[in-house]
C-alpha cells in the first residue's frame, strides 16, 4: 500500500471519530475520544495536514467543557498526547484557549478542567516549544494573579508552579518575570483567604529555585521582616512563616549562616518547649492553652512546617545549624511528646517504661494500645491533628540521628532540659516514646531509635563511643555508655508490647523486629536468656497457631511481610556472636524448631528461604556443649531433616530456596552429623550430587560439597566421593570459567581431607582429572592456574600412582610455566609447590625434572622469567635427597669460581646469573652450614661477594640477591658480611649492598618469621640509621625499603627508632619550599626525614601493626607542616598509603591536625616562570601537593567517610574542577564516586559545579592533533559524564543554573556524538 493511500485512510479514520466526538450521547463520544486518544499514540511521530491537526485540537479543546465528567477526563489525557504530535501553531492556539477560558469569569464551573488541561500542557509540550508558549502566556497568567476572582488566581499560581518548574531559568520570557512574580506572591501572602496565601507559598518555593542571587536574597529578607518587625499586632504572620519554611526546605543550601541564624531564631519561637502540652499535664488552663480548634490547627500546621524546615536544614546544612543544634533538639524532644487531646496516664514516660518492665500483670495494660485505639474511637477525636506535629518533630530528631553519625555521643549522653522541670537524653526520651497512640508517629520514633542504634554500633567498632561491657568498663580512651544496663532490658520490653498487639499496626510490629534485629549486633545482644525467650515468645505468635486453632488459617491472618520480618529477626538472633548458644537450646527446641520447619511449608519463597537460613544456624546452636548423639540432639536433627530434604529434593522451586537448602543441608551434616542414621546421611549425600548435577544449582552444590568436607568433624563422603570427584574433572572441560573456578577449589579440599579415603590404587580416576587439569595451566590466566597446580599437588600426594599421567600432561604445562615473565604471587607459591611434591611423591627423578627446567633457560629470557626458575630449581633441589643438593651447589659454586669478572657473552651471562640465583635460593631453603659444611658455605660467600664487582649489573644484583637470602639460613656466614660491607663500599656497591639486605628482611616478612631479624636486629640498624641522609636518592630508598619491612617484623624497636631519628633532624629550613643552596644542615635534616616518612609508607603497604603504628603517628604527621615540597609531597603519600591500607591508623590524627592542613594544601599554588629561549614556560610547584591531597579526599570518602566534613569538602572539589587536567580527571572521578555514596550533598552544591564543568567542556583544540586531540576529546568526555550522572541524581533542579547548563550543553550540537556515546555506555 502506497503512503498517500495509507494517509488517506488516516484521515478517513479522523474523521469518523472526530463526527462521534458530537454525537448526542455521552457513551459514544467518551468512546470516540478515547479511540482518538489511542490513534494519537499509534501515529506518534506521524505529521498530519493542517486541516486536521486543526480538527482535532478543535475537538478536544470542546470535549473540555462536556457535560460528562468522564468525557472531560478523557480529554484531558488525550490533550497530553495531543501535544506532542502536533505542529507549533496548533499548541499555541491551544494555549491561548486554554489560558482564555481559565482567566474567563464566567468559566467557573469548568475552570478547573481548563486549569488541568492548561498545566498538563506545560507539563507535556516539546522543550523547544517552550520559548514561544512561554511568551503567549507568563503576561496573562501574571495578570491573572492579580484577578479578584479567587479560583482564577489559584489556577494562575499552580500554573505559575509548573511553568517555573519546566522552564524557570531556561527561557528568557520566564526568567525575566521572575521578579514581577515574586512581588505578586508577596503581596498575595496578606490575602484575607487562606488556600490563596498557601497557593502562594508554594509557588514561591518553586520559584526560589530558579531565583537569581540577588532575587532569592530579596525573597528572603522580604518573607522575615513583617515576621521580625509586624507592622501591626494583629498582623497574621503565619503564612509568612510557611512560606519561609517552604523556601528553606528548597534553597536552604544557598543561604548564607546570617539568614540560617535568623530563619531558626524564628523556628524556636514558634516551637518553644513550654507550649508543647500534653493530656498528662495537670492544668492546661492555667497554661493558658486556648481550646478554638480552628486557631490550634492553624498553629499545629506551623508547627509542622517549622520542623520540616528544621529537617531540610540539618540535613542541607549540618554545619550551618551546629550553633542551633541544641534547641532544636530540645524543641523535638518536646513537641514528639505533643498530644494535648489525650492522657497515657503517667507522670514521666521513662519512668513509665520502667515501671512496665517491672510488672505487667495487670490485664488492662497488656491490651493497653488496644484500649487506647477504643479510647479514641469513642471520644471521636478523629480532627487531631496534633499526630503531624509529633511525626515532623520526630523527623527532625532523625535529621540530627544522620547528622550525629560521625559522632553519636550526644544523643546518647548529654541531658535536654525538655518542658516542666523533665530532662533526658535523647535515647531515652525516644524509647520512652514507644508508647505513642498514632501508629505513623510510633513507626517513625522505631526506626529514628533504630538508626541511633545502628549508628552507635559504627561508632563503638570506630573507637569514638564505647559500649561498655566487662572488658572495656576501664577504659577512658573514649567516652562509654552502659547500655546493657540502661537500655537492653527497657527496649526489649517496649519492643515486646508493640508485639503483643493484637490486631493491626502491622508497619510498627514491622519496626520492632527490625529494631531488635538491630540490637543483636549491639555487644552483649538482647541480653540474657529469658529476654531472648520471651522475644522467642512473641515471635512464635507471627509463625504459629494459637489457641488451638488451625495453623494455616493463622498464618493466613498474619501478613507474609510480618511473617518474613520475624524470620528475619530469628536469624539475626540466631546468627549474632553477643548471644551464648546455652541461652537459645532449649527455647530453641521447645519452641521455635517447629515453627521454623513448618515455615518451609510456605507458599512465598523468601519466607522459606529466610526459615532455611535460620534452620542453618540451629544445629551448631543445639550440640554446643552437647554430645551430638544424644537423644534431644538426634530429635532434632530428625526435624531439621524432615523440613530440609523435601526442599533439597524438590527441582521446582525458587534459585534463592534452592541455595538456602544447601546451606542449610551442608550445617546439618557438619554439626549434627553423628546424630543422623545412616540413610538420612546417605540420602542427604545423594541429593547434593543430584544437585551437582543439575545446571542451575551445580556451583552452589560443589561450594557446599567443598564447606562438609573441610569441615573439622569429618564426615564420611565415601558414598559420593568418586562420583563426585569425577563430576567436578569433567566440569573443568566447560566453558564456564566461574564453574571451572568453584570446582578446582572444591577439589583441593576435598583430595587433601579426603582423597585417602578413595579406593582407587591404580590412580585412574585421579588421571582422568589431572588430564583434564592439563589445558587450564596458562600464563594467561594465573588465579585458575594456580587453582589447577594445588590441585595436581594434592591429587601427588594422595595418590603417587598419578605421576605418570602427571609426566605426561601436566609437567609440560608447568615447565613453561616456569619462564612466564607474568608469573607471580599465588601462582608461583603453587608451581613451586607442586615440583616439591613431585620430587617427595617420586612423580618425576629429580635428575630428570632439574635437566627439563635447566633445559628452559634461554639468552633472551626476561629478569622475572630468570629469578623464577631458579626459585623453580632450587624448590626442587631442596625437596630432593641433599647428595642431589650438593652436586647443584657444587655446579653453581664452580661456575662462579670460574666466572670472568669482565664476561660480556649473552648467553654466559644468563647461564652464570642462573646458577647464582639457584645457589641463593637454596640457601634460602637450606642450612648450608649445618648440611654442608662452614668451608662450604664460605666458599659459597667468597664467591657471591666476588660477583658484586662484576661489570655486568644483572650479575651483580643477581649476587646481592643470593647473598641475601642465603643469610635467612646461615646469617652468620652470610648477614655478618652485608653489614660489614654497607659503609665501607663506593656508592655504586652500597646500593647493591643495601639491596641485598633488604632482599633478606623481606624474606623474613615474606616468611612472617621475625626470629629470623631478631637475632640480627641492632646490627643492622646503625648502618641504615648512618645512611638514612645518603645524598643519592636511589640509597635512601633501598634505606625505607629495609627500614618498612623491618617495622612490620619489629614493629616496637623501629617505630621507636624511626621516631627518634625524625626528632633529632626536625630543623629544616625551606623558604618558598626549597632550601638554600649552602644551609648543609637543612638538606641533610630533610634528606633523613625523607627516608624515615618513605619507611613509614613501605611498612603501611606492609601491613606494619596498626594499634602501634597509631601510637607513632603524631610524630610522622607532624611533617606535614614543613615546608619543604619534596618532603610535605612524601608526607602527604605516607597519608594517602594509611587511609587506603590502614584507616584504623590514622583516623584519629584526621580532623584535628590532617584536614587543616590538606585544605590549606589543597588551595596552595606555587607557580614560577622557566625561560625556555624563544617562549617561557609557568611550573606549578605544588600540583604534586594538591594531587596528594586530592588522593587523600577520595581515600578517606572510601576508607573512612565518617571522619570527612563533607559540606567543607565540595568547595575544594569545585575548585579541583578548574585545576590542571590530571586534577580535574581525578575530581571528575570523585564526583561520579559521591553520586552513589553521598549523592544528597552534592545535589546541595551542585551549581558551584557548572563554571568548572562548562570551562573545560569548551576547551577549544587549536592546532592539537594525534595523541593531544585523543587527550582533549577524553578530558572533554570526562566532564559531559559527570554531568550527566549529576543530572541524573533525585532532588537536582530542572532550572536553576545547572539546569540551564545542561539545557545549553544537550542543545549544543557539537556535544550530540559524545553525550549519545557516554549514556549508550551507562
Amino acid at each position: 500500500m502506497s503512503y498517500n493511500s495509507v494517509n488517506n485512510q488516516n484521515s478517513v479514520n479522523v474523521t469518523a471519530l472526530l463526527k462521534k466526538t458530537e454525537h448526542y450521547d455521552k457513551d459514544e463520544r467518551y468512546m470516540a475520544i478515547s479511540d482518538l486518544r489511542d490513534f494519537l499514540k499509534r501515529q506518534e511521530g506521524t505529521t498530519h495536514d493542517t486541516a486536521t491537526e486543526r480538527n482535532i485540537c478543535t475537538a478536544v479543546l470542546r470535549l473540555l467543557h462536556d457535560k460528562s465528567n468522564d468525557v472531560q477526563a478523557m480529554a484531558v489525557k488525550t490533550l497530553s498526547d495531543l501535544l506532542t504530535t502536533v505542529q507549533q501553531e496548533q499548541v499555541v492556539e491551544i494555549a491561548d484557549s486554554l489560558a482564555d477560558q481559565v482567566l474567563d469569569n464566567s468559566k467557573s464551573e469548568l475552570r478547573d478542567v481548563y486549569s488541568i488541561g492548561l498545566r498538563t500542557l506545560v507539563k507535556t509540550i516539546p522543550a523547544p516549544m517552550g520559548e514561544r508558549v512561554s511568551q503567549r502566556l507568563v503576561g496573562r497568567l501574571l495578570d491573572g494573579i492579580q484577578s479578584l476572582e479567587e479560583e482564577i488566581v489559584l489556577a494562575c499560581l499552580d500554573t505559575w508552579a509548573e511553568l517555573l518548574t519546566r522552564f524557570g531559568s531556561s527561557v528568557v520570557h520566564v526568567s525575566r518575570q521572575h521578579q514581577p512574580l515574586l512581588l505578586q506572591c508577596l503581596k498575595l501572602l496578606n490575602s484575607p483567604t487562606p488556600v490563596i496565601r498557601k497557593r502562594s507559598g508554594n509557588c514561591m518555593g518553586v520559584l526560589s529555585t530558579v531565583l537569581s542571587d540577588v532575587l532569592l536574597n530579596q525573597m528572603i529578607q522580604s518573607l522575615l521582616e513583617p515576621i521580625e518587625i509586624p507592622k501591626s499586632k494583629d498582623q497574621d504572620t503565619r503564612a509568612w512563616i510557611r512560606t519561609l519554611c517552604t523556601v528553606s526546605g528548597s534553597v536552604g543550601h544557598r543561604m548564607s549562616q546570617q539568614q540560617i541564624d535568623r530563619i531558626l531564631h524564628l523556628f524556636l519561637q514558634f516551637t518553644k518547649p513550654a507550649d508543647a502540652v500534653t493530656g498528662d499535664d495537670e492544668d492546661d488552663a492555667e497554661m493558658g492553652v486556648t481550646t478554638d480548634e480552628h486557631a490550634i490547627n492553624v498553629v499545629n500546621e506551623l508547627r509542622e512546617s517549622c520542623f520540616m524546615g528544621y529537617e531540610s536544614f540539618i540535613t542541607l546544612c549540618p554545619n550551618e545549624v551546629q550553633p542551633h543544634m541544641d534547641k532544636i533538639i530540645q524543641a523535638a524532644l518536646a513537641y514528639m511528646s505533643y498530644d494535648p487531646n489525650y492522657s497515657y496516664g503517667i507522670d514521666d514516660e521513662e519512668d513509665d517504661v520502667a515501671e512496665d518492665i517491672d510488672g505487667d500483670d495487670d490485664d488492662d495494660e497488656e491490651n493497653e494500645y488496644e484500649e487506647e485505639e477504643e479510647d479514641d474511637e469513642e471520644e471521636e477525636d478523629d480532627d487531631d491533628e496534633s499526630w503531624k506535629v509529633r511525626r515532623s518533630a520526630i523527623r527532625a530528631l532523625k535529621g540530627v540521628v544522620i547528622a550525629c553519625s560521625k559522632d553519636p555521643t550526644r544523643l546518647w549522653t548529654k541531658t535536654y532540659s525538655i518542658r516542666q522541670g523533665k530532662s533526658s537524653v535523647v535515647a531515652l526520651a525516644i524509647l520512652g516514646r514507644f508508647r505513642e497512640r498514632e501508629e505513623n508517629c510510633r513507626v517513625e520514633l522505631i526506626d529514628c531509635f533504630n538508626q541511633m542504634l545502628a549508628s552507635l554500633v559504627a561508632a563503638d567498632e570506630r573507637g569514638v563511643l564505647r559500649i561498655a561491657n566487662d572488658e572495656t568498663m576501664d577504659d577512658e580512651s573514649a567516652s562509654s555508655i552502659d547500655f546493657g544496663q540502661l537500655y537492653t532490658s527497657k527496649l526489649v520490653k517496649a519492643s515486646e508490647k508493640i508485639l503483643e498487639i493484637k490486631k493491626g499496626n502491622e508497619r510498627s510490629k514491622s519496626s520492632a523486629l527490625s529494631l531488635l534485629s538491630t540490637l543483636c549486633n549491639v555487644p552483649g545482644g538482647i541480653g540474657s536468656s529469658s529476654a531472648i525467650s520471651s522475644v522467642f515468645n512473641h515471635i512464635q505468635v507471627f509463625l504459629s497457631s494459637s489457641g488451638g486453632k488451625d495453623a494455616t488459617a493463622h498464618r493466613e491472618s498474619t501478613s507474609k511481610g510480618l511473617r518474613l520480618d520475624a524470620l528475619t529477626t530469628v536469624h539475626a538472633i540466631l546468627s549474632s556472636k553477643n548471644h551464648d548458644p546455652a541461652w537459645m537450646r532449649a527455647d530453641i527446641q521447645n519452641k521455635l524448631l517447629p515453627q521454623l520447619c513448618l515455615s518451609v511449608q510456605e507458599q512465598w519463597y523468601k519466607v522459606i528461604a529466610e526459615a532455611l537460613r535460620s534452620l542453618a544456624h540451629v544445629p551448631i546452636i543445639v550440640v554446643s556443649g552437647v554430645d551430638p548423639a544424644s537423644k534431644d540432639c538426634k530429635v532434632v536433627a530428625q526435624m531439621l531433616y524432615d523440613a530440609i530434604q523435601p526442599l533439597l529434593a524438590t527441582h521446582d522451586v525458587d534459585q534463592e530456596i534452592k541455595d538456602c537448602a544447601l546451606d542449610a543441608c551442608a550445617a546439618l551434616l557438619m554439626f549434627m552429623n553423628d546424630s543422623l542414621s545412616n540413610e538420612q546421611r546417605e540420602n542427604l549425600l545423594k541429593l547434593l550430587l543430584d544437585r551437582m548435577q543439575n545446571e542451575t544449582t551445580r556451583i552452589a552444590a560443589i561450594k557446599t560439597l567443598a564447606v562438609i568436607a573441610g569441615c573439622s568433624n569429618k564426615i564420611d563422603l565415601s558414598p559420593i566421593l568418586a562420583e563426585s570427584v569425577r563430576s567436578m574433572g569433567s566440569f573443568l572441560k566447560l566453558s564456564s570459567r566461574s564453574l571451572r573456578q568453584t570446582a578446582l577449589e572444591a577439589l583441593i579440599v576435598v583430595v587433601n581431607h579426603h582423597g585417602n579415603s578413595l579406593n582407587d590404587p591404580s590412580g585412574d580416576l585421579y588421571s582422568s582429572v589431572l588430564v583434564d587439569l592439563e589445558t587450564l595451566v596458562v600464563a594467561t590466566d594465573l588465579h585458575v592456574t594456580q587453582l589447577s597446580l594445588r590441585v595436581c599437588e594434592a591429587i601427588l600426594s594422595v595418590c603417587p600412582a598419578a605421576g605418570a599421567t602427571f609426566r605426561s600432561s601436566v609437567l609440560g604445562r608447568a615447565l613453561a610455566l616456569s619462564t612466564a615473565s607474568s608469573l607471580q604471587d599465588t601462582a608461583l607459591v603453587s608451581l613451586l609447590a607442586l615440583f616439591e611434591r613431585s620430587i617427595t611423591s617420586s612423580a618425576v627423578e629429580f635428575q630428570e625434572l632439574f635437566e627439563k627446567l635447566h633445559q628452559q633457560l634461554k639468552p633472551d629470557m626476561s629478569k622475572s622469567a630468570t629469578y623464577h626458575l631458579a626459585e623453580c630449581i632450587a624448590a626442587a633441589a631442596s625437596a630432593t635427597r641433599p647428595e642431589n643438593t650438593k652436586t647443584v651447589l657444587d655446579g653453581a659454586l664452580d661456575a662462579m669460581k670460574i666466572a670472568i669478572l669482565d664476561e660480556t657473552d649473552g648467553a654466559k651471562v644468563k647461564d652464570l646469573q642462573l646458577s647464582v640465583l639457584i645457589a641463593g635460593d637454596i640457601g634460602r631453603k637450606v642450612d648450608t652450614v649445618a648440611v654442608f659444611g662452614a668451608d662450604f658455605a664460605d666458599a659459597l660467600r667468597v664467591s657471591f661477594v666476588r660477583l658484586l664487582d662484576h661489570s655486568v649489573d644483572e650479575l651483580m644484583y643477581a649476587a646481592a640477591y643470593a647473598l641475601g637470602n642465603a643469610s635467612v639460613k646461615s646469617p652468620s656466614v652470610f648477614l655478618s658480611e652485608i653489614v660489614q660491607r654497607i659503609d665501607s663500599s663506593n656508592k655504586k656497591q652500597k646500593h647493591v649492598v643495601l639491596s641485598a639486605l633488604r632482599d633478606f628482611i623481606k624474606c623474613g616478612q615474606k616468611l612472617s618469621a621475625t626470629d629470623i631479624t631478631s637475632a640480627s636486629l641492632q646490627n643492622i640498624l646503625p648502618p641504615l640509621e648512618h645512611n638514612c641522609g645518603d645524598a643519592e636518592e636511589g640509597v635512601r630508598t633501598m634505606v625505607a625499603d629495609c627500614f618498612g619491612s623491618l617495622a612490620c617484623l619489629h614493629p616496637d624497636e623501629v617505630l621507636s627508632k624511626l621516631q627518634s631519628i625524625l626528632s633529632a633532624h626536625s630543623e629544616i629550613s625551606a623558604p618558598g619550599g626549597k632550601i638554600p643552596e649552602k644551609d648543609e644542615i637543612s638538606k641533610k635534616n630533610a634528606w633523613v626525614s625523607w627516608t624515615v616518612i618513605t619507611s613509614v609508607k613501605q611498612a603501611i603497604a606492609g601491613k606494619v601493626d596498626a594499634v602501634k603504628l597509631a601510637a607513632a603517628m603524631p610524630t610522622f604527621v607532624a611533617t606535614l607542616k614543613q615546608e619543604e615540597l619534596s618532603l610535605r609531597t612524601t608526607a602527604l603519600l605516607m597519608i594517602y598509603a594509611s587511609v587506603h591500607h590502614l584507616p584504623q591508623a590514622i583516623t584519629g590524627l584526621l580532623d584535628g591536625i590532617i584536614f587543616p592542613e590538606l585544605y590549606r594544601v589543597a588551595n596552595l599554588k606555587l607557580e614560577r616562570k622557566v625561560d625556555l629561549g624563544p617562549f617561557t614556560h609557568t611550573v606549578d610547584d605544588a600540583l604534586p601537593l594538591r594531587k596528594a591531597a586530592l588522593s587523600i579526599f577520595a581515600s578517606c570518602l572510601e576508607n573512612a567517610p565518617e571522619s570527612m566534613d563533607i559540606n567543607k569538602f565540595l568547595p575544594v572539589l569545585a575548585n579541583a574542577m578548574g585545576d590542571a587536567e590530571d586534577i580535574q580527571l581525578h575530581a571528575h572521578q570523585i564526583v561520579i564516586s559521591m553520586c552513589a555514596r553521598q549523592p544528597s550533598y552534592l545535589v546541595a552544591s551542585i551549581d558551584t559545579f557548572v563554571d568548572p564543568l562548562e570551562k573545560t567542556m569548551n576547551k577549544k583544540p587549536g592546532q592539537k592533533t594525534g595523541t593531544e586531540l585523543e587527550r582533549l576529546n577524553d578530558w572533554i568526555k570526562s566532564s559531559i559524564r559527570v554531568m550527566i550522572a549529576l543530572n541524573a541524581l533525585d532532588g537536582v533542579p530542572s532550572s536553576g543554573k545547572f539546569g540551564q547548563f545542561v539545557e545549553r550543553t544537550k542543545s549544543d550540537a557539537k556535544f550530540a556524538e559524545k553525550i549519545r556515546t557516554i549514556e549508550e555506555e551507562r
